[in-house]
């Protein structure tokens, strides 16, 4: 008993030393700046700062109350079911120390040893943008769901190609969700024009012109990433940008102004183009047992699906749906029967949707089955129930309405897709041990992303014969170089020409005379 005791004791203390230990300065500053600040800074999303230990203390019990709930940072994909690029969640180890932190009384810590805080581009959270237009100045004059398509000229003059598009609402309580297509037809400026004193004009369902092109868009809780350098959605210049924008009901005599930062490729040359669709919907060549109808004080499950007609290479997914929506999952079948699993998500939330980049493109291959499945909760059950008592719900554009839309980014195949990197947090220049090799260590890359020529440094216990391999993601050998005999111990440095690799990532493998194999991360731009 008195063991027993004893142990429970110094547990208790080891507890509470652990607990005394976390400060500000080193455990917890690294976790906001990551995670946090890109919305709650000055002039950001959030509608408060947490840049600075000041702003931090002043909100520690609002930060472990939201963290532990797992509602902060907003993360609704299932993490079990796929990852993503850049995903915004908190690990359990980061959720802890964040609550050790308070419970200790938010000790500072030595600030010396703090991070510096985040630099931010004023009004963008990704850098300064190589083009930006502004929407008119508008007031809304709805009482219901308004959907107004303001025309602006893009103002490019040379093909373009959009890597990157950020939306930076004016009033975040105005503005519910952007759409933004191109129009070369000049129609919208016709339809623009027949309401002369007001700008823009009203369309419900798409921007209300034949042949506009979907080219970015934006949702609450989205975080704008850039592509790789060599992908983009082109642009034509001189073309116009409808900017459809969903002012919801209840916002009646506010006003905004919305900035859109477009970022380009560095080039335009060899760039990969790709397109932007809702290839998953609730119209009738997809739906499955249509119509879009929620009956009062029901549930019901709908089925969506599209068949591939061309092998593609799937960049992101983005699911939509309105207020009583409860759970959404999408996944594809190939024809040889494999499942591809694109997102789920468990616990739908209206406000919080985004589009989500796969770490690495997932390739199509061509007759493979798109799925979706997603149901609603037309009860008072529901927390998001905008009606008391519930009514019947249909398909349709206002918010009280629903949707079933999965939208996909994608381009044409290409041999070697399956490689390229989409989450820079996946790339390290660290030593990758690919398996036990006491003979080999301290390899280094570089440069790293490289375009033609790698540079591996790397050192030897002993004299030995090497060969180097590179393969892909998925174990498969790519390239064999010659074998070198009786190295001796210690430095040694090599240069590889990659410049035949298509882009993505890879490992290069050192295998020494006894078998053994250690290796490195590279990333080919």
């Amino acid at each position: 008993m008195q063991r027993t005791l004893l142990l429970l004791l110094l547990l208790t203390g080891l507890s509470g030393l652990s607990a005394q230990s976390v400060n500000w300065a080193t455990d917890i500053a690294p976790i906001l700046y990551e995670n946090c600040t890109k919305c709650h800074r000055d002039g950001g999303l959030g509608h408060f700062s947490l840049v600075g230990y000041g702003n931090a203390f002043s909100k520690r019990y609002s930060i472990q109350e939201e963290t532990g709930a797992r509602r902060m940072p907003p993360w609704k994909p299932d993490p079990s079911y796929r990852q993503y690029a850049h995903e915004n969640r908190l690990s359990e180890m980061e959720i802890q120390r964040i609550s050790d932190w308070v419970d200790a009384g938010a000790p500072t810590g030595d600030l010396s040893q703090a991070p510096p805080d985040p630099v931010f581009t004023q009004g963008s959270s990704i850098g300064e943008p190589d083009h930006f237009l502004t929407t008119p100045f508008y007031t809304v004059t709805a009482t219901e769901d308004e959907y107004r398509c303001f025309v602006i000229p893009n103002g490019i003059n040379q093909v373009a190609y959009l890597r990157g598009l950020e939306a930076i609402p004016g009033n975040h309580q105005v503005v519910h969700h952007i759409l933004i297509y191109e129009d070369i037809t000049g129609q919208a400026q016709t339809l623009d024009e027949q309401t002369p004193d007001v700008p823009g004009y009203v369309n419900f369902g798409g921007p209300g012109v034949q042949g506009a092109r979907l080219v970015g868009a934006w949702v609450p809780g989205a975080q704008a990433t850039l592509l790789p350098s060599f992908m983009g959605v082109k642009l034509t210049p001189g073309a116009d940008l409808i900017v459809q924008m969903h002012y919801p009901q209840g916002v009646t005599g506010m006003s905004d102004i919305t900035t859109l930062n477009f970022f380009f490729t560095p080039t335009n040359q060899n760039i990969r183009e790709v397109s932007l669709a809702p290839l998953l919907n609730h119209t009738p060549f997809s739906l499955q047992n249509g119509p879009l109808f929620i009956p009062a004080n029901t549930s019901k499950t709908f089925h969506a699906k599209f068949t591939t007609p061309f092998n593609g290479s799937l960049i992101s997914v983005a699911p939509h749906m309105h207020l009583i929506g409860r759970n959404i999952t999408s996944f594809g079948v190939t024809p040889q029967g494999d499942t591809i699993p694109f997102i789920r998500i468990n616990d739908w939330d209206f406000h919080w949707q985004g589009g989500y980049n796969f770490q690495h493109v997932q390739p199509i291959p061509s007759g493979t089955t798109l799925h979706a499945y997603a149901t609603y909760d037309n009860t008072i059950d529901n927390p998001h129930q905008p009606s008391d008592p519930p009514e019947d719900v249909a398909n349709g554009e206002a918010t009280t309405d629903e949707m079933m839309l999965v939208y996909f980014a994608y381009m044409s195949y290409q041999a070697g897709d399956e490689n390229i990197l989409l989450d820079s947090t996946l790339l390290s220049t660290s030593v990758t041990q690919l398996a036990a090799n006491e003979m080999i260590g301290n390899i280094i890359v570089f440069p790293n992303p490289v375009q033609q020529w790698l540079e591996v440094q790397f050192e030897l216990s002993e004299k030995t014969n090497i060969r180097l391999h590179i393969v892909d993601q998925h174990g498969r050998m790519l390239q064999i170089l010659n074998e070198q005999k009786d190295l001796t111990a210690g430095k040694h440095r090599q240069q590889i020409d990659v410049s035949t690799l298509p882009p993505g990532a890879y490992f290069l493998e050192i295998q020494s005379a006894n078998a053994g194999v250690a290796g490195c991360k590279f990333v080919k731009m």
